[in-house]
């Protein structure tokens, strides 16, 4: 594993990327600091078109932390859940920095931590993969064979 998921680590980024950032019209290069939702209301958390928002960036982000690991696997999980949330937080706060300086764009905090929970939720199931995937291979222990003394001092 890792080579096919090194190949599509960047493309998984970049569609990230370009789905947060888009339309590129929005850019105008000053800032809109009044758009930025620092803290959800409980009006937000009544909204079902802010909580869908929450799950679609979950479900952005997802791939991305599955590929994360599956590139790395050889790292251990907490070095997995540390990669992808420094991956994933700098992905996510880049394009929200990008959106504040965009109209009809809404940066938010709540943005940022949902990403960060869709790569690590990614990065779970590429783990518990991985576990389930070693525990289902037979062992590849080598017994030497008693008639077999080319190895014998």
């Amino acid at each position: 594993m890792g080579t096919i998921e090194r190949a599509l680590l960047p493309l998984c980024a970049l569609l990230i990327a370009l789905v947060g950032s888009f339309p590129f019209t929005n850019f105008v290069g000053h800032s809109h600091w009044e758009y930025v939702l620092w803290l959800p209301t409980t009006n937000n958390f009544r909204s079902p078109r802010f909580l869908f928002d929450i799950v679609a960036n979950m479900a952005l982000f997802l791939p991305l932390g599955y590929l994360l690991d599956q590139a790395h696997s050889t790292t251990t999980a907490r070095r997995s859940f540390l990669l992808t949330t420094s991956v994933a937080g700098l992905l996510s706060l880049s394009i929200e920095w990008f959106q504040v300086y965009c109209h009809n764009r809404h940066p938010s905090t709540t943005d940022v931590v949902s990403n960060v929970i869709g790569s690590l939720i990614g990065t779970l199931l590429s783990i518990l993969y991985r576990q389930k995937m070693a525990a289902s291979q037979p062992s590849r222990t080598i017994t030497p064979d008693p008639t077999d003394r080319s190895l014998a001092p």
